[in-house]
């Protein structure tokens, strides 16, 4: 412990010096250039806000100035024009009020002719005395300067902004812009006034320069302050504006206790000086904020650096306890877990466990795929062309250059037939066999009484029919060998393609149909069969035996192939009506000798009309729907037979699913069949394996014993037949995400 100790401090020291060291190197060096660039993006961002503000204004002052200049050109404004009577003069306040619509910042408008005692503005005209008592009551001193300079100006002059009552309620602060008509004119006759509201300026440029705390100020080409706004009337704003040269740029001053920082700039287009005068404090606020953060981060880097040191140094001092720890959190050490602390016995035990559970897992997974890929292939044989292909793509070895179907009747004699230890033996023998080149793939037909092999050829061979005889000897002598039994094999036709094998199983079917002509023993090939020719009936055998045999199996493709070719071959017969329609009803009967032995479609329509045809296309037409509707009557009996096989099985599942006994073996002995059909049978009407449904069934079981009762889990899972906890929680996690206990806290906490 005390080597781990020691090892532990070692890590620590080395990896804070490693993580520290530079890091406050770095971020020293950061930090600065940062702060500096922060600082630089701030002035920038404030000089850059400031003369936005100065372009803005000094554009709407030069539109003032070009807006008095086309006044005094317009002739509508001169003396005789406006005063010649009471219509022009009219006329002329129109045009003001056009005039003023031109400015944003105009609080007023107003034309004045020398030596006259009215004065027109965009309201009306009104006479001075009205102007300066009634509607802009200026202070006494600053109304005689107004009408003097009303009168007697010749050169464009700005006055500061001066207290007004406008209309005698509210109060503003206003400047005059004056324009003698015309300007430098030795005899103007005239004066345009502008009457601009001085926080109409100040607002637009607060509003420009945003959250603004301090005082905004507006200097004429002497200094005067034409228009100021501030927050506060502080006298030690007043002594900066004294102390502080008006340049443009940035200047910094101390006065008091109190930091200010003062920021302008003259306009070169009016001469005017924009100026900012705020606490220094707010002006580098984003400084002062931004190098608080940076102290924050790097600080909290730090401590996170440190506290990552101490972490990864006592991991790296203590690696194997944390596995061990790490499995035991997991549940992996398992049954290897014992009373000695040997970290290493420990992971070793955890690792055999785990390699112990791949390979089961692997057994169960070869396990199940011979059961998917019978499934597969009896709906290849059913026709399902999908299936085949599925089937072809999920397991390769089952390609070949071409395929047949051999069928191995169930029928050791005429009344024997083989028994459920046999077809179980026959299964385990040509689950999956070679012979001749070839590779097989067994199935049971449980309604067929017989045995399905599918042959796949892997190698091109010049006589396929001797690769078929070769194959078809080599299973006879294995049966014979193993089982001591001579059964009769019907060999259907080659097939290129896995897709068409159930043409080939069809086949394989009707050849052994002949078994009462042969004995046991013998290999029938339906090649041979179908060369036998019906003199009565004048169409080959072959056609006739796949529309009979596909008829029995539900397989209406083939079926109606079969029939097409059969009618073709009758309407190319050369014989006399009598005749034809005599091979015509020959053909009908062994359809209805088949609905007869079905028992059903006596009474259909299509029945009747396929009896009365009078053209072979009538009987094409008719016996097409009369083998539509059988199909799906021996397709839907093959499905409810299926059904009612899989309800016992599955009942006496859900009776015994507790038992550990319980597998598809003692299944398959109890209900006569083959423990591979009764997992098809599962998988087709389940759509689960029989091991997925019965682990189903004991989850189910558990979930509800452990919401229902409180009993100790590790019991309840014991007593639904599991026997491995390991193995049963995983799945169980697996299905519902959750652990028993969680699962059992959880759902009763709800």
């Amino acid at each position: 412990m005390k080597k781990r100790s020691k090892l532990w401090r070692d890590y620590l020291i080395s990896y804070v010096f490693i993580f520290a060291i530079p890091f406050l190197i770095l971020g020293i060096f950061i930090y600065m250039n940062a702060v500096k660039v922060v600082q630089h993006e701030i002035e920038q961002a404030n000089s850059y806000k400031l003369k936005q503000v100065q372009s803005y204004l000094d554009g709407q002052i030069n539109g003032l100035k070009h807006l008095a200049a086309k006044m005094a050109l317009d002739q509508r404004l001169t003396p005789y024009a406006a005063k010649r009577n009471d219509y022009s003069a009219a006329e002329t306040v129109k045009e003001l009020s056009r005039y003023k619509d031109n400015s944003l910042i105009l609080e007023g408008l107003f034309l004045y002719f020398r030596n006259d005692s009215n004065i027109f503005s965009n309201e009306g005209v009104v006479s001075l005395d009205v102007l300066t008592k009634d509607m802009y009551l200026f202070p006494q001193a600053d109304q005689e300067a107004f009408l003097n300079d009303l009168s007697t100006i010749r050169h464009i002059t700005l006055k500061p902004a001066i207290p007004v009552q406008i209309r005698g309620n509210r109060e503003e602060r206003l400047l005059t812009y004056m324009f003698p008509v015309m300007p430098n004119n030795s005899q103007p006759h005239g004066t345009v006034l502008f009457l601009i509201n001085e926080s109409m300026l100040t607002n637009m440029m607060k509003n420009m320069l945003g959250n603004l705390q301090g005082a905004v100020y507006l200097l004429n080409e002497v200094g005067e302050v034409l228009a100021v706004e501030r927050n506060e009337d502080s006298p030690e704003l007043e002594r900066i504006m004294q102390k502080t040269e008006l340049k443009t740029g940035e200047v910094i001053s101390r006065i008091g206790s109190t930091r200010y920082s003062v920021m302008s700039e003259k306009s070169e287009l009016t001469g005017w000086t924009y100026m900012i005068v705020m606490p220094t404090d707010q002006f580098w606020y984003r400084v002062i904020h931004f190098k608080q953060l940076a102290s924050a981060v790097l600080l909290f880097v730090l401590v996170i650096g440190i506290l990552a040191a101490l972490f990864v140094s006592f991991k790296k001092s203590g690696p194997i306890r944390a596995l061990v720890a790490h499995l035991q959190h997991r549940g992996s050490l398992g049954r290897s877990e014992r009373k000695s602390f040997n970290e290493f016995e420990l992971i070793r035990g955890a690792v055999d466990d785990l390699h112990h559970y791949t390979l089961q897992l692997e057994t169960n997974m070869e396990q199940q795929r011979p059961l998917v890929i019978d499934q597969m292939l009896y709906r290849a044989l059913t026709g399902s062309e999908s299936e085949a292909e599925a089937g072809s793509a999920l397991y390769p070895y089952i390609q070949g250059n071409y395929y047949f179907v051999m069928v191995i009747s169930y029928r050791q004699d005429s009344s024997q037939i083989l028994g459920a230890s046999g077809r179980e033996a026959l299964y385990q023998i040509l689950n999956r066999v070679e012979a001749a080149d070839c590779n097989g793939f067994g199935i049971e037909l449980l309604e067929e009484q017989a045995f399905a092999l599918v042959m796949s050829v892997q190698q091109s061979v010049p006589d396929t029919r001797e690769n078929q005889k070769q194959a078809a000897g080599a299973i006879q002598s294995l049966l014979r060998e193993r089982l001591g039994i001579n059964s009769l094999i019907g060999v259907g036709t080659i097939c290129s393609e896995l897709r068409a094998i159930n043409q080939s199983f069809i086949e394989g079917l009707a050849t052994i149909e002949y078994r009462l002509l042969f004995p046991e023993g013998h290999v029938l090939f339906f090649e041979d069969i179908a060369k036998l020719q019906d003199q009565n009936r004048q169409y080959s055998m072959g056609d006739q035996m796949k529309f009979t045999q596909s008829l029995r199996m539900a397989d209406q493709a083939v079926c109606l192939d079969s029939l097409h070719a059969m009618l073709d071959n009758i309407a190319q017969m050369e014989q006399s009506m009598l005749l034809l329609r005599y091979i015509c009803f020959d053909l009908v009967n062994a359809v209805l000798k088949e609905m007869r032995s079905l028992k059903l479609g006596l009474d259909w329509p299509e029945t009747k009309k396929m009896m009365e045809f009078q053209t072979l296309e009538d009987l094409r037409e008719s016996m097409g729907l009369v083998v539509a509707r059988i199909c799906e009557h021996v397709e839907a009996g093959k499905k409810s037979k299926r059904a009612d096989l899989c309800s016992k099985i599955t009942q006496e599942i859900d009776n015994r699913y507790r038992s550990d006994q319980l597998s598809l073996e003692v299944l398959a002995q109890q209900f006569d069949v083959s423990a591979s059909y009764i997992s098809r049978l599962i998988r087709e009407q389940t759509g689960t394996s029989f091991t997925e449904y019965v682990q189903q069934l004991r989850i189910d079981a558990v979930k509800q014993e452990m919401l229902s009762t409180d009993r100790p889990i590790k019991e309840i899972i014991i007593e639904a037949g599991y026997q491995d906890m390991s193995s049963f929680i995983k799945k169980f996690k697996k299905s519902e995400g959750l652990t028993p206990g969680e699962y059992r806290k959880k759902e009763l906490n709800e």
